[in-house]
């Protein structure tokens, strides 16, 4: 089995197959994956962290500013929440959330 290392898999599928990116007549959107992984790999340590909760809704990227229907996924014993921007296509990772 070949593991691809955390950047490569970033560019592969930046939203590590947890949400679907759309574009629309009313611009970037995602959508929730109904086969989605039950971990995502910590951006510092590659340790895999287990997801709590998938969610999506209409918010500000903290990194771009634009409003968009983004994704937010928290994680089971990790303060952190990592925020999924359509616009940017990047996993913004928020501590202590």
């Amino acid at each position: 089995m070949h593991v691809l290392p955390y950047a490569a898999m970033q560019q592969a599928d930046p939203f590590h197959g947890l949400f679907l990116h759309e574009v629309g007549v009313a611009g970037a959107k995602l959508s929730r994956s109904t086969c989605r992984p039950e971990t995502l790999p910590d951006p510092q340590t590659g340790r895999q962290l287990r997801i709590a909760t998938v969610e999506v809704a209409g918010a500000i990227c903290p990194a771009c500013s634009k409003r968009g229907e983004a994704g937010f996924v928290s994680f089971v014993a990790d303060l952190r929440l990592a925020f999924a921007c359509p616009h940017c296509r990047d996993l913004i990772w928020i501590a202590g959330a």
